[in-house]
């Protein structure tokens, strides 16, 4: 439509006089902004007078389609920072420089806030040559679906097509780096969605800073952005250089700002492959994957895409997958295996641990330390961890009927303990079974993990609370040694099994457990070594005077009927 019109002007001035007056044209443009989304103009150089298209004043502040001062009007609606480039590109189209021009900036709406526009111009020359109008057409990019009306970057949509036009026409790509504002989410709940937006232009104008011609780069939502880089380049890794000048120039601008806020970037990277004759289209999702891994390792850094961590990823995917199959499958291929507690006083086995072991039905068995962090990341740990506390519950009523003072260990994950309502689980488990409570002990991990503001220390401390038993388990690994044990009130200590492996040839071992064991006991804690494998171990961690063993020596884990068959019951001379 544009077209028509400019060809109508142009044919009907060209002349000394056309016979397609102005208000003619100016009628026909009026008529067609009836028919489309976009903003038609006409404007008169000499006299600054302007007619646009009626839907431009529903948005933008216009008080009518005709403007006496086209230029003054420009002023108010043009934001700030684009003005000084529009008024150049203007005066270019004034002075006779160019006949024609194609520009992105910003309008400021009536609600206050800026969008983003295309201003297409042409220029109509009167019967000297001398530039009389400039009729225009003006796209508002949002409505378009391709401009993000914040930052002004291109949307994700437009990158698919760029990239699979690029892809047909055998188009060489040199790579894609995305760069990512750390902990956005904090920034914007701390100081505000305002600000956050601020931080968001303020960092896609580094970014555009730093780019060369030829780039692009796209808005991918939230808080990150991308940069398409066509070109190739004798460096090892220019998307490294390209984010660490990036990072540079973001830091001048906080630094620029007086510190008043500090954030930082992360960025990942990933290389078209063409010797594999590789689409392009995959190159998002590696760029995502690789910005992701510098999130994972500390942020504030960039990634490049690594082949063999990406199918180690997706094989985690997999089998975090299969998994989730096997708890909807009612925990097919999970077993707990039993590992005996020696009681020393007693000389016999009274207890056992519950350990989880899982069979996949392709994979076949898998080790605890593959899966069980799995698990625990895709919080499926939470009803494993139920069916773990009733069938080792069950399974120890089971035992009790040869044994009745048979005792049986749990662990727990410190995901139970901070997502679920673990206490209430256990609760209704020993209720359900009328299982006395004496006869279970609850093992946690020492970790880093439990000083979570108060949280998961508040719910252990509820153990005491409910006359549960709890357990510290591989003690002497984690941090806070002492204060778990003054403020929680633990029953049971068990000492890492890497102190009782070189004990009988480590003189500092041997004194680090001697004064745990010391301590615990002075607290009224019983303790339990983990680790004896030899006879030797156990000479030397008799005298130090455990309440409990337990290691390969005795035993190793089994499953349940083989403990039934093998340990239930059985006594030891030593």
């Amino acid at each position: 439509m544009g077209v028509f019109v400019e060809q109508e002007v142009q044919g009907s001035m060209a002349g000394a006089e056309g016979s397609l007056e102005l208000e003619d044209v100016e009628q026909v443009l009026l008529l067609m902004g009836e028919c489309t989304d976009d903003f038609l103009f006409i404007r008169d150089i000499q006299t600054d007078e302007c007619t646009i298209t009626a839907n431009a004043l529903k948005k933008f502040p216009f008080e009518s389609t005709h403007i006496s001062n086209a230029g003054e009007i420009m002023a108010k609606i043009c934001h700030p920072q684009d003005y000084e480039a529009l008024v150049q590109a203007v005066s270019n189209l004034v002075e006779g420089e160019e006949k024609s021009h194609c520009i992105e900036y910003r309008w400021m709406g009536r609600d206050g806030n800026p969008y983003w526009v295309r201003c297409r111009v042409k220029v109509i020359f009167d019967a000297e040559g001398r530039p009389r109008y400039m009729l225009g057409c003006v796209t508002e990019l949002g409505r378009k679906n391709v401009i993000d009306s914040l930052t002004g970057l291109y949307r994700e949509v437009k990158l698919g097509s760029d990239l699979a036009l690029l892809h047909a026409k055998g188009n060489n790509i040199a790579f894609l780096l995305q760069i990512g504002i750390d902990n956005f989410r904090e920034i914007n709940e701390k100081y505000g969605k305002k600000f956050g937006d601020q931080v968001l232009v303020d960092v896609c104008g580094c970014i555009r800073q730093c780019v060369s011609d030829g780039d692009i780069v796209y808005r991918m939502g939230g808080d990150e952005m991308l940069v398409l880089v066509r070109r190739m380049e004798e460096k090892e890794d220019p998307a490294r250089e390209l984010y660490q000048k990036i990072r540079r120039t973001v830091d001048k601008a906080i630094f620029a700002g007086g510190y008043q806020h500090f954030y930082t970037i992360s960025g990942g990277s990933a290389y078209y492959d063409r010797e594999e004759g590789e689409n392009p289209l995959k190159l998002l999702e590696r760029t995502e994957f690789a910005l992701h891994q510098a999130k994972e390792k500390g942020k504030n850094t960039y990634v490049r895409f690594d082949k063999k961590e990406y199918e180690d990823f997706v094989a985690r995917l997999d089998l975090q997958e299969r998994l989730r199959q096997s708890v909807d499958a009612n925990y097919m291929g999970f077993e707990l295996y039993y590992q005996p507690i020696v009681n020393v006083k007693e000389k016999r086995i009274l207890g056992a641990e519950a350990l989880l072991r899982w069979r996949d039905n392709v994979l076949g068995m898998l080790s605890p330390g593959v899966f069980i962090p799995l698990l625990e990341e895709s919080g499926l740990i939470i009803p494993v961890g139920r069916w773990i506390i009733r069938t080792a519950l069950m399974q120890c009523q089971k035992w009790q009927e040869k044994e009745p003072d048979f005792r049986i260990n749990i662990n727990i994950s410190t995901i139970q303990i901070r997502k679920s309502n673990l206490l209430s689980d256990i609760e209704k488990y020993m209720e359900e079974l009328n299982f006395d409570r004496k006869n279970v002990m609850f093992e946690v991990t020492e970790s880093g993990e439990l000083e979570d503001g108060g949280n998961s220390a508040g719910v252990l401390q509820n153990f005491q609370k409910k006359r549960l038993n709890l357990g510290i388990d591989d003690f002497g690994t984690g941090y806070s040694n002492l204060k778990y044990i003054k403020d929680m009130m633990f029953d049971l200590v068990k000492i890492d099994q890497s102190f009782i492996r070189n004990i009988t040839e480590s003189q500092y071992d041997y004194l680090v457990v001697k004064q745990f064991t010391e301590l615990a006991h002075s607290l009224n804690l019983m303790v339990c070594y983990e680790g004896v494998e030899t006879e030797e171990d156990l000479r030397c961690v008799l005298g130090l005077n455990p309440d409990y063993l337990q290691g390969f020596y005795f035993a190793r884990p089994v499953a349940r009927d083989d403990f039934t068959k093998l340990y239930l019951c059985r006594t030891f001379d030593f």
